[in-house]
């Protein structure tokens, strides 16, 4: 893994910004979920490509690399459809609350294929973390309707789906640039859901001018300066630690629904953000001390 760089934790704080405005652009939205996902991946790839086209000559992209990236842009778009579609089955609170177990999915996997170190700290960072997803959904987290179970499984799947992709990036990012990583990632993800939006008879014409405003800034907000960002942090920290960064969207999301929309968070919303913040919070000082420790081995080695 590489030494940070000093501006590692303004571009993640950036990040976290970015993402929390999705939520509130697709409630601003009038069009259907997966159209706004799929005109947000459009935009990305429009305003990307030219950057891509000028640098190309100076990217290394071996077979290999291109797999893995494909693979990436697969679990994200798989996390799009299985997440957005679990909104026709179940509430969103629930929703929310099982795909906000993908930092556990991401810790398990990263360890399993790739050796990522997992201490007590961060175990119990995730566990503060699922415990505040549940808290935010208060009761309605369980159900025994079969339709809302159904939702419930489509959203643990589109949890295992964005944990893949950060897993994925995590492997890439090492040697493959930013650039080059996410025009890659995101096109194959824009082909993905515009095919999907065929499957499913899903409109992309005939919305007014302030909808396409609003694909525009999801494409800039939460794609390429929030998931970027954390594509970009993948090269200097675990797929674990960077999923618990992405974490605090709901939280973010409830402040700015309350300052945007006049949406006030209720109390389980506010104690549960707490408890994300809380897990955040031990997440990373716990990173911060892990490396300080292999710091200090690869020191005493040398």
């Amino acid at each position: 893994m590489q030494h940070k760089p000093r501006y590692f934790w303004a571009v993640m704080a950036a990040g976290i910004i970015g993402i929390a405005f999705g939520s509130i652009l697709i409630k601003l939205a009038t069009a259907a979920p997966l159209a706004i996902a799929c005109y947000r991946m459009l935009f990305t790839i429009a305003l990307l490509a030219p950057v891509y086209a000028i640098r190309r000559g100076r990217c290394r992209f071996s077979s290999a690399d291109l797999g893995w990236t494909a693979l990436a842009g697969v679990f994200l778009s798989l996390h799009f459809v299985l997440w957005i579609y679990s909104l026709n089955f179940t509430s969103v609170t629930s929703s929310v609350v099982f795909v906000t177990t993908n930092p556990l999915f991401v810790t398990i996997l990263g360890w399993l294929l790739f050796r990522e170190r997992s201490s007590r700290g961060l175990l119990l960072a995730v566990a503060l973390v699922i415990a505040g997803g549940l808290v935010i959904a208060g009761r309605s987290a369980f159900t025994s309707d079969a339709r809302a179970n159904l939702g419930n499984l489509l959203a643990l799947s589109g949890a295992v789906m964005a944990s893949g992709y950060l897993l994925a990036g995590r492997r890439l990012r090492p040697r493959v640039d930013i650039i080059t990583y996410t025009t890659v990632c995101y096109g194959i993800t824009a082909l993905i859901l515009l095919a999907s939006c065929f499957v499913f008879r899903v409109s992309l014409f005939e919305f007014d001018k302030v909808n396409y405003l609003w694909f525009l800034l999801a494409a800039l907000g939460p794609q390429l300066l929030g998931h970027s960002s954390f594509n970009w942090g993948l090269k200097y920290w675990p797929a674990s630690r960077i999923a618990m960064l992405i974490i605090t969207e709901p939280v973010g999301a409830t402040i700015l629904a309350y300052l945007i929309l006049n949406q006030r968070p209720s109390l389980y919303e506010v104690l549960g953000g707490l408890l994300i913040m809380a897990g955040v919070y031990l997440s990373v000082r716990d990173g911060d001390a892990c490396a300080a420790v292999t710091q200090r081995e690869r020191s005493d080695a040398a």
